[in-house]
């Protein structure tokens, strides 16, 4: 994301600064390869306008322009290049720039690049020789040029494809379908579009079709900032802007596998923690029951507390080891689970800086983990507990604290 940022920048500049008849061209080639990746250069030329000899070694400086009057005639804040060169500063790489005034502009990426996605799909096993033949694919993108290229690529693929240049046409579309007991089998939304957005409109799809389509959002913006909202509305992969056949061969491929992987039957590992006792504080009667069964059902020995400050006593009188772990509840009366867990770390005992605590609360915000962390709390599970998360939290804090 962070290289396309780079080059459609000085694309950018290159088209800007390149008059009516001119040309600019970009090419990329592997420059040297290494076991584990490849230097790549990218090089952007241009027959534009051309850079001055005084200004060319300030070009990377920010709020930089060679003229008070580029702001006005070409807009734009001279920060743009600023930016590019510290992010492939950043990713260990060289940018580096040539230019005759009048003549053109040449500028060179070089960056050193891993192994992609793409890459390691096709040497999976089994995995590596998609059919997408048989995929239905909906793309929906608000630029018309955009949906047809796309269409395009994707017919080259052998998949087929239709495109809608709205989210409410394509909520209209995927509920008729599915009306009818069709579906897409991928869905590609656009990030930014007028009156419904990606994410609203992947949010309306999912609720029509619930899990059984992939849906993903493809934008040309850094997509950090809403990773996490696009996974509460459904999103199953998030893609960039532009399409490359190469991008949407690697994403389709992960989605069809990730698809796979949802669909074979989970293995819950055979938790036996046989000859382990843990302390649960809990003030809850029918909490503490249902606490009970589900460790003394994998072999733990369990002793109670209604509160933190019993909990803190029974502690404080048992020697190191006694007990593997502790499982305490926020809420409870004379004192509760933050304070005792505070407590419990300035006991004198020789584990009670090690011993692991773990929270079980309804109190699940960030600010509550947060306070669970300070008191020295190790972990925190949100009620309703998960037994499967509860298992694998204390086999990691028991066993795999000490390899």
């Amino acid at each position: 994301m962070k290289l396309q940022q780079v080059l459609i920048n000085i694309l950018s500049n290159a088209v800007k600064f390149t008059q009516e008849g001119g040309k600019v061209t970009f090419s990329v080639s592997q420059h040297r390869r290494t076991k584990n990746g490849a230097l790549l250069r990218f090089i952007v030329n241009d027959t534009g306008r051309g850079i001055s000899d005084d200004f060319l070694p300030h070009i990377f400086e920010p709020f930089s322009q060679e003229s008070t009057g580029t702001t006005a005639l070409y807009g734009g804040t001279g920060l743009g290049l600023a930016i590019s060169k510290s992010i492939v500063d950043m990713m260990g790489g060289k940018i580096t720039v040539r230019s005759i005034k009048g003549i053109g502009t040449e500028f060179t990426v070089d960056v050193k690049l891993g192994v992609t996605e793409e890459d390691r799909l096709r040497h999976r096993p089994k995995k590596q020789d998609y059919n997408f033949s048989h995929l239905k694919t909906l793309v929906v993108d608000d630029d018309v040029a955009v949906c047809e290229s796309a269409i395009l690529t994707l017919r080259e693929m052998g998949i087929q494809a239709e495109w809608v240049d709205s989210g409410h046409k394509a909520v209209d579309q995927v509920r008729v379908l599915w009306d009818r007991g069709r579906y897409y089998d991928l869905i590609l939304i656009d990030w930014k579009m007028p009156e419904m957005d990606g994410l609203e409109t992947a949010r309306r799809i999912r609720a029509i079709v619930g899990p059984e389509v992939t849906i993903i959002i493809m934008t040309a913006y850094d997509w950090t900032a809403i990773e996490h909202e696009a996974k509460l509305a459904g999103v199953n992969l998030l893609m960039s802007k532009p399409m490359f056949k190469s991008s949407l061969i690697s994403a389709f491929s992960k989605a069809l596998w990730e698809k796979e992987e949802r669909t074979q039957p989970v293995q819950e590992p055979d938790y036996d923690f046989t000859g382990r006792r843990v302390l649960l504080a809990e003030d809850n009667a029918i909490n503490t029951e249902v606490a009970v069964l589900l460790l003394e059902s994998k072999g733990f020995q369990v002793d109670t507390a209604e509160n933190g400050l019993r909990a803190l006593e029974m502690f404080s009188k048992t020697e190191q080891g006694y007990y593997s772990a502790i499982l305490m509840d926020i809420r409870m009366p004379l004192m509760d689970g933050l304070t005792a867990a505070a407590n419990i770390r300035h006991l004198s005992n020789a584990d009670a800086r090690t011993i692991p605590i773990i929270a079980m609360t309804a109190n699940a915000f960030d600010d509550d983990i947060e306070k669970s962390r300070a008191s020295g709390m190790n972990a925190h599970l949100a009620k309703p507990v998960d037994p499967a998360l509860l298992y694998q939290t204390l086999y990691d804090f028991i066993f795999r604290e000490g390899e």
